[in-house]
């Protein structure tokens, strides 16, 4: 937590928008990286997930569905990896002038790590299976000024999967649609609508489709959301993409069949969060 002041001034480079040419940003062996995309491991409901001594493969670095494939059999935490994480951190780079950790950064929820990093990841939420004892552990993390961003689940069964574990975390917290004017929607880039990234199957059938296709996977709910949860002084603590694939967003971005219009929304909230989470 104590490096958010230098992220957030690396952060203030984000001037792509504003100047004609874009940085370079760190090298592969830049030293002491300001920001780690840290993706946060747990236990599935059907009880995969990370076991003592259990060595999870991060050596490869492009492969779309690589990450699908591992997830069948070391659990969901890892759908769309690494490739979301790689193109993801590769846009932090090309951005920002922020020293990027450019490795896929996986960390258990019970890790003595988890206090070091402010900010974390987490996909396919409505699959998530909580012990007690991690959900007293986010609790913690949270309320000690973490930022947690949860993505990727569809319909009200896994609505209804994730909104109980956050009663695990936060029995007395309620979550909430944010507005518009909320400033995660604000932080660097101005947002203004709500979008729908979609899975890269839909995705490409809607460019495909010149746009007139489904966007969404579950016929009982089918609207995006972003939805959140406060600390009492009004900090954004959880940031909820609930009927949208943010991983997805990324991990297709350079996919031509992939439209554009919603990788760049999935850039644009998350680099938003990844300024909110650090200067709030």
């Amino acid at each position: 937590m104590a490096k958010r002041i230098a992220v957030l001034v690396s952060f203030l480079g984000l001037l792509w928008m504003v100047l004609p040419g874009l940085s370079d940003g760190p090298k592969q062996n830049d030293p002491y990286p300001e920001f780690y995309f840290t993706r946060l491991m747990y236990t599935d409901t059907r009880g995969r997930g990370p076991r003592p001594g259990q060595v999870i493969p991060t050596d490869f670095d492009h492969g779309h569905g690589l990450g699908d494939q591992l997830a069948q059999f070391y659990g969901a935490w890892l759908t769309d990896t690494w490739d979301a994480d790689y193109q993801y951190m590769g846009g932090i780079q090309r951005l920002t002038n922020t020293k990027v950790y450019l490795r896929p950064h996986p960390l258990p929820i019970m890790s003595p790590e988890l206090f070091k990093f402010p900010y974390v990841y987490t996909v396919e939420v409505g699959q998530m299976e909580l012990t007690q004892q991690e959900a007293d552990r986010m609790r913690e993390y949270l309320l000690r000024g973490g930022f947690w961003h949860c993505d990727d689940f569809w319909g009200l069964r896994q609505w209804a999967v994730f909104a109980r574990q956050i009663r695990k975390i936060f029995p007395d917290r309620e979550i909430v649609d944010l507005p518009l004017t909320h400033p995660i929607f604000h932080t660097f880039f101005n947002i203004d609508e709500i979008l729908q990234p979609p899975n890269d199957y839909l995705g490409e059938l809607y460019t495909q489709s010149g746009g007139r296709t489904q966007t969404w996977e579950q016929p009982d709910d089918t609207a995006p959301h972003v939805r959140g949860i406060s600390d009492d002084h009004g900090r954004l603590m959880v940031l909820i993409t609930y009927n949208s694939d943010f991983g997805d967003a990324w991990e297709w971005m350079d996919d031509p069949e992939y439209p554009t219009k919603f990788t760049s929304y999935a850039y644009r909230l998350g680099m938003n969060s990844i300024i909110y989470a650090m200067s709030h």
